[in-house]
C-alpha cells in the first residue's frame, strides 16, 4: 500500500513538474498573436503628439485605446512612440493607452524621433537595448518557457542612405545569434533589402508565404496607389525558422493611416 501511494505521489509530481517548467521541446507547439505598429508619435509621423484638444484629444485617445484593446496581442511592439500623447502633455500614453491591457510594458531610450517598445502579459527578462547607426536602436527582452529562450525584438533601422545598409546587415547578424526570436519592428527596407532575413534562413510575415503587405501607407496614399506596391512594404515581423508565420494582416486603422499601417500575425513556435 506504501508503495503505491509512494508511486502515484512521484507521477503526481512528474506531471506538477512538467506544468511548471511550461513548453518544452517534447510538447505542444505555442501560439502567440503578435504585431507592430509605427504609432508615429500619434501625429501622423511628425513629432509632439495628437495636436487636437479638449473634446477631440480625448475622443481620438479613445480611438488609439480601442484599437489597441481589440487586437488582443500577446505581445505589441512600437514605434516612433510618444511619452506623452498629447501636444499639451497631460496624458501619459503608456498610462492611457497600454496599462489598461498590459501588465509589463518596456522601452528603450527615447530620442526625438526614435522611441521603441514592447508590451505583454508575459515577462520579459534581461532587457536590453542593441544600438544602430544614429539614434536608432532595437530593445530586446528574453521570454522564458520551459527550457526554452524566445528574444522578443522592437527595432527601427534608419532609412538614411549613409545609415541603412549598415544598420540592416547589423540587426541581419545580431538575429543569426539566438535559436528562436521575434523581431518587429520597421525595416525602412526596399523588398530586396527584406529578402535578406528569408536569404538568411528566417520567416517573415511582410513579404513571407502570404505575400507583400505594403505599410508605407502615406507614399502610396499620395502617388493614388492600394495594395502591395514595391518598395512599399517596410514593416515586418521576422522569426526564426522553427518560429511560423500565418494570418498575416496590415489593417487600415483610421489612426495613422497617412503614414504607416501595422503588421499582424499569428505565430507558431515549434519546438
Amino acid at each position: 500500500m506504501m508503495l503505491r501511494k509512494f508511486l502515484l505521489m512521484l507521477v503526481l509530481f512528474g506531471m506538477t513538474y512538467t506544468f511548471a517548467v511550461g513548453q518544452t521541446a517534447d510538447r505542444l507547439p505555442l501560439r502567440l498573436k503578435v504585431g507592430v505598429y509605427n504609432l508615429g508619435h500619434f501625429n501622423q509621423g511628425r513629432v509632439g503628439g495628437f495636436q487636437g484638444t479638449g473634446n477631440w484629444m480625448k475622443a481620438e485617445l479613445v480611438r488609439w485605446k480601442n484599437w489597441v484593446g481589440e487586437q488582443g496581442l500577446d505581445i505589441f511592439a512600437v514605434n516612433e512612440w510618444s511619452h506623452y500623447f498629447d501636444k499639451d502633455s497631460t496624458r501619459v500614453a503608456s498610462d492611457e493607452i497600454l496599462k489598461p491591457f498590459y501588465d509589463n510594458i518596456y522601452f528603450g531610450k527615447e530620442h526625438k524621433w526614435i522611441y521603441n517598445g514592447i508590451a505583454t502579459n508575459y515577462t520579459l527578462e534581461n532587457i536590453r537595448q542593441e544600438n544602430w547607426d544614429g539614434d536608432y536602436y532595437a530593445i530586446l527582452g528574453d521570454l522564458k518557457i520551459g527550457d526554452k529562450v524566445i528574444t522578443i525584438i522592437s527595432s527601427h533601422i534608419p532609412w538614411q542612405k549613409d545609415w541603412h545598409a549598415r544598420s540592416l546587415d547589423a540587426l541581419v547578424n545580431m538575429l543569426k545569434k539566438y535559436e528562436y526570436f521575434i523581431c518587429m519592428g520597421d525595416m525602412n527596407a526596399s523588398d530586396n533589402g527584406q529578402l535578406k532575413f528569408t536569404n538568411a534562413g528566417f520567416n517573415m510575415a511582410n513579404g513571407g508565404s502570404m505575400g507583400w503587405f505594403a505599410t508605407a501607407a502615406g507614399g502610396n496614399t499620395a502617388e493614388g496607389r492600394t495594395g502591395a506596391v514595391p518598395n512599399k512594404s517596410i514593416d515586418n515581423i521576422v522569426t526564426s525558422s522553427n518560429i511560423k508565420i500565418m494570418q498575416v494582416k496590415a489593417p487600415f486603422t483610421t489612426l495613422n493611416d497617412l503614414d504607416h499601417l501595422p503588421i499582424l500575425a499569428d505565430v507558431i513556435i515549434t519546438w
